[in-house]
């Protein structure tokens, strides 16, 4: 189901969050924002390693960014479903949740679909269109509160986010879902969606 977090300038991320969040994600991960110097950054990787994500997010504090880990639910495992998605020059999307979208184009996932099938049409021809509030509050109606989107706007650079009401907020940093974060590693309170928590070889019974 995937994690979204948005990062402020200056702020950390916790060590602890980054190994809560990869142990549940780990089918690619990837950024997009702003250094601090204002110069674009968008990068995806395929395998999750949350020591390099470490390193990548101590180098990036004085940056303005947005953090995608991968959970996949529809599409294969290859870097082009890992996020950001390009939705065309100027913008580039994350997403949280799952799409009741068809299936154009087999292998890919219902985040790419929605990126490339429904939003780039419209940052052609509307680009202005995609942060109007009567928009979000159109595309809000129709997801669920589980899904989650962040779009990033390279031209105004400014964030859109969709559903962000139902995030939250820890130690600055804004977190998509409380899910799929591993209790073993980190307890968030409040969390507005149980988190799930891995086993150990001895407390599982198969019995």
């Amino acid at each position: 189901m995937c994690l979204i977090l948005h990062k402020p300038a200056g702020v950390r991320v916790p060590r602890e969050l980054i190994d809560a969040a990869a142990a549940f994600n780990r089918d690619g991960w990837g950024l997009m924002g702003f250094q601090a110097g204002g110069e674009l950054l968008v990068e995806r990787y395929a395998e999750v390693d949350a020591a390099r994500i470490d390193k990548r997010m101590r180098a990036l504090k004085d940056a303005e960014l947005c953090l995608h880990l991968r959970l996949r639910t529809r599409g294969s495992d290859a870097v082009d479903n890992t996020h950001p998605i390009k939705v065309s020059d100027r913008f580039y999307l994350m997403h949280n949740g799952t799409l009741r979208l068809r299936s154009r184009v087999a292998g890919r996932s219902d985040s790419w679909h929605f990126a490339v099938d429904l939003l780039r049409p419209l940052a052609a021809n509307w680009p202005d269109l995609l942060a109007h509030p009567s928009f979000l509050t159109l595309v809000e109606a129709g997801l669920t509160p589980e899904n989650k989107v962040a779009v990033l706007d390279t031209q105004a650079r400014r964030w859109i986010f969709f559903n962000h009401r139902h995030g939250v907020v820890f130690e600055d940093l804004w977190l998509s879902n409380t899910r799929w974060i591993d209790r073993r590693h980190l307890v968030l309170e409040p969390a507005p969606q149980p988190q799930q928590k891995t086993y150990t070889a001895a407390e599982l019974d198969f019995a």
